[in-house]
C-alpha cells in the first residue's frame, strides 16, 4: 500500500474489535487525524472516531492497540488511508491481525440485582466524585429508565470523552447487557443528539456502547457479575478506576444506576 506521505514508514500489527476490523476493511478512504497524544491518535474517518493506540493506552472499543511504546510525531489533521484491514498515517501503518472481545454478556434479573448490590458495596463511596459532577435530577431521571436525562448528561464535562457521556456509556453497555425496557429510549435520544452535543470520539464511543460494547475492563466487570463471582468483580472495579481522571469512575457511575434500576428490580408483570 502506498504511504499517504513520503517519510520512513514503519509497520506494526495490532489488536481491534471486530466492528473496527469492519471499518478498516474493503477499498481504499482517506481520513484526517483529529487529536494526537503519546499513547493514542484519533482518527475521523466518515465521521467516526477510530484510534491508533500505543501500548500503554486503554483499549477503547474503536481502536486498534499496538505495542509500541510511543507513537510517531504525527499533526492533527494529517491525511489517513484505510484499506484492505489496515490503517496509514504518516510513517506508520497498522495492520488488525488479532480480533478483541468488546461486547458485553447477557445478565438475567437475578444476576444484574447481585450485581447491582456487590457493586455498590465494593465501591462504597469511591465515586462521590464524580457523582458530585453530575446533577442529580439527570441521574435520577436516568435510573428511571427517563431519555429525557441524555441531553441533560450528553457533552457535560471537558475532555475527548466528557463525564457526562461517560455515565451514558457505562448505562447503555450495562442496560444492553441486562436487556433493560428503557434501552430503546435511552439508545434513541443518544443517537438523535450525540453528534451535534459532544466530541466525535464521545459519540463514537456511546455508539459503541449502545451495541452493548466496552472497554475490556468493562466487560470483564459484567462477566464477573454474570458469573457471580465476587473476586473477577473487584478486580475490573480497580482496574476500572484507573482509567483516565474521571472516565473509568463515570462508566461505574453508569453502570451501576442501570444495574440498580427499579425497572430491573421490580420488572412489570408479564415481562420476560
Amino acid at each position: 500500500m502506498a504511504a499517504t506521505n513520503q517519510v520512513p514508514m514503519t509497520s506494526v500489527v495490532g489488536s481491534a474489535s471486530i466492528w473496527v476490523l469492519g471499518r478498516v476493511a474493503g477499498p481504499r478512504r482517506r481520513g484526517r487525524v483529529l487529536h494526537v497524544g503519546d499513547s493514542a491518535v484519533y482518527l475521523d474517518l466518515e465521521g467516526t472516531c477510530l484510534a491508533v493506540l500505543g501500548a500503554r493506552a486503554v483499549q477503547v472499543p474503536c481502536g486498534v492497540r499496538t505495542q509500541l511504546p510511543t507513537l510517531p510525531d504525527i499533526e492533527a489533521g494529517a491525511e489517513v488511508v484505510v484499506e484492505d484491514g489496515s490503517i496509514v498515517l504518516p510513517g506508520l501503518e497498522v495492520m488488525v491481525t488479532t480480533i478483541v472481545d468488546t461486547t458485553v454478556p447477557v445478565l438475567g434479573a437475578d444476576t444484574a440485582a447481585w450485581g447491582g448490590e456487590v457493586v455498590d458495596e465494593l465501591l462504597t463511596d469511591r465515586l462521590d466524585a464524580v457523582r458530585a459532577q453530575v446533577p442529580g435530577a439527570a441521574l435520577a431521571a436516568l435510573a428511571e429508565g427517563d431519555a429525557g436525562s441524555v441531553l441533560q448528561l450528553l457533552g457535560l464535562g471537558p475532555g475527548l470523552t466528557p463525564l457526562g457521556d461517560d455515565v451514558l456509556c457505562g448505562w447503555l453497555a450495562t442496560a444492553v447487557a441486562s436487556r433493560h425496557p428503557a434501552l430503546a429510549d435511552v439508545r434513541g435520544a443518544v443517537g438523535a443528539a450525540a453528534v451535534e452535543r459532544t466530541t466525535t470520539l464521545s459519540a463514537t464511543l456511546l455508539s459503541c456502547a449502545s451495541r452493548g460494547e466496552g472497554l475490556p475492563e468493562f466487560r470483564s466487570l459484567l462477566v464477573g457479575v454474570n458469573q457471580q463471582n465476587r473476586e473477577v468483580v473487584e478486580q475490573a472495579l480497580e482496574l476500572m478506576l484507573q482509567v483516565g481522571e474521571t472516565s473509568g469512575a463515570g462508566n461505574l457511575l453508569g453502570a451501576l444506576v442501570a444495574l440498580q434500576s427499579p425497572s430491573l428490580l421490580a420488572p412489570p408483570a408479564g415481562d420476560v
